[in-house]
């Protein structure tokens, strides 16, 4: 089973990934894809390389490449995956940010394939924001560009004609409405 956590930076995805990681391994093989552009930040060690003003077309390019191989690779050894972002929260960035991209050649080739990838995901939960986010050297504090990019999010699934389950609350409220849906389908999976 692949589900994915969507939303804006800052409101809790990567806590609620931790969170059901501990509680799914207890009886699943459980992998997670960790928040790629914090992947990539690792890997060319610049804290400020997503950071508006920072950030370009090319370098929102790889952050597609990675979540795909990283859903890809993590998906193969585990029962359960748990994805900490979609493919569409990225592009909502890279439309925010440059939002010429829309009108390039190489947005359509983009668009359906991401398309596609969001066929492979079973469950998708948004997480809307509900707390002030914190700038970590990484992630922007700017409550404006989070609540654009959330509002972006929720556009561009209904253009993909997806409609994300919606979790709210605290991290153990969150926690046992993801839980509610996973373990039930789990549960069905195992018996077939």
């Amino acid at each position: 089973m692949k589900i994915a956590l969507t939303g804006a930076h800052g409101t809790g995805k990567t806590t609620l990934t931790d969170t059901l990681h501990k509680s799914l391994s207890e009886s699943y093989n459980t992998k997670v894809c960790r928040e790629v552009p914090r992947v990539i930040i690792e890997a060319v060690g610049q804290d400020e390389f997503f950071r508006r003003g920072n950030n370009t077309p090319l370098r929102q390019c790889i952050v597609f490449l990675y979540q795909i191989l990283e859903d890809h690779f993590k998906g193969l050894e585990a029962e359960i995956l748990i994805s900490d972002r979609t493919i569409i929260d990225h592009l909502a960035y890279m439309l925010d940010l440059f939002p010429e991209f829309q009108n390039e050649p190489e947005y359509k080739p983009i668009h359906k394939m991401i398309e596609q990838w969001m066929t492979t995901y079973d469950l998708i939960f948004k997480v809307p924001i509900e707390f002030q986010v914190k700038d970590d050297g990484v992630r922007e504090s700017d409550l404006n560009f989070q609540q654009k990019i959330d509002k972006k999010i929720d556009e561009l699934y209904i253009n993909f004609g997806i409609s994300p389950k919606i979790i709210s609350g605290s991290v153990d409220m969150r926690t046992k409405l993801v839980l509610d849906e996973v373990l039930p389908q789990m549960r069905l999976k195992k018996s077939t």
